[in-house]
């Protein structure tokens, strides 16, 4: 039998009332995969191909067992990039694009070294070094899953200027040899709420001991590798800034400064080591 998309739309329509954004999704999908923007508005009895119907049966089946859209679609928007994703990796949040931004207004010098702790996808590490070429950026992650994941996206970038590493956190730095780290590392407590929304996503890059184990351990390490002057960034929950100000306080770090995300909520935390 040959299906057309409207027989899928009239399916979209039908699983909306379970599931409320699948119609829009759906229509976001179908772009992804090559429909043309008129032929979405029309949603007519254009026929699809056999592989097309393969696409898109894998979209409703996946959909509804809850499989966010970026990972059926293999790709996440951050800042003007697109980037690979699948279920190894966290999938770039849009409050995490301010923490790039605010690196750029850092002014860092030529050769400046730069780690991105924790790196993911990579989408922070490589979308800094396509804004800033000129930067020397060490990505770490001690998920061999996830440095594969980077590597796909260094690889479609063909970006020269970030060296993949698998490290726990800043393990192997050397003393006094960065100018930044930045970080965006697990902070969810093991039974934060927020964990049941969070199903298909890799959970060790979620939650940490009490939710801040990963900023002290990564703030110890920070303060003896980066040299005088150097700063360090994290992203964190809306209600950490004072225990994250507390172990940078503690650690040595000076200038500590904290900013809102695009919600108004405290999201980030720099300081400087003086």
């Amino acid at each position: 039998m040959n299906l057309s998309l409207k027989f899928y739309f009239d399916q979209a329509k039908k699983l909306s009332y379970e599931h409320k954004e699948i119609v829009r999704d759906f229509d976001y999908f179908l772009s992804a995969i090559g429909f043309t923007s008129t032929a979405i508005a029309l949603k007519d009895d254009l026929e699809i191909s056999e592989q097309q119907i393969a696409s898109v049966d894998n979209f409703f089946t996946s959909y509804v067992e809850g499989i966010p859209l970026d990972y059926i679609l293999n790709e996440s928007s951050f800042l003007d990039f697109t980037f690979y994703v699948d279920s190894r990796v966290l999938i770039p949040r849009p409050e995490t694009e301010l923490i790039v931004e605010k690196i750029t207004d850092f002014a860092l010098n030529k050769n400046a070294n730069v780690i991105d702790v924790g790196t993911g996808s990579g989408c922070i590490s490589i979308s800094l070094a396509m804004l800033r070429p000129d930067l020397k950026i060490l990505a770490s992650d001690i998920s061999l899953d996830a440095l594969n994941v980077a590597t796909i996206n260094l690889q479609n970038y063909q970006v020269k200027n970030v060296l993949l590493i698998q490290s726990n956190w800043l393990a192997y730095a050397k003393t006094e040899s960065l100018d930044l780290v930045i970080s965006n590392p697990p902070y969810l407590k093991p039974d934060d709420i927020h964990l049941e929304n969070l199903t298909h996503e890799p959970q060790a890059a979620l939650i940490s001991p009490k939710g801040i184990k990963s900023f002290l351990e990564i703030s110890h390490q920070a303060f003896l590798a980066l040299k005088h002057g150097g700063r360090i960034i994290f992203e964190h929950g809306y209600s950490q800034r004072p225990a994250v100000t507390r172990i940078l306080d503690d650690c040595g770090f000076k200038n500590i400064i904290s900013e809102p995300d695009l919600q108004g909520l405290d999201r980030f935390i720099y300081a400087q080591k003086l």
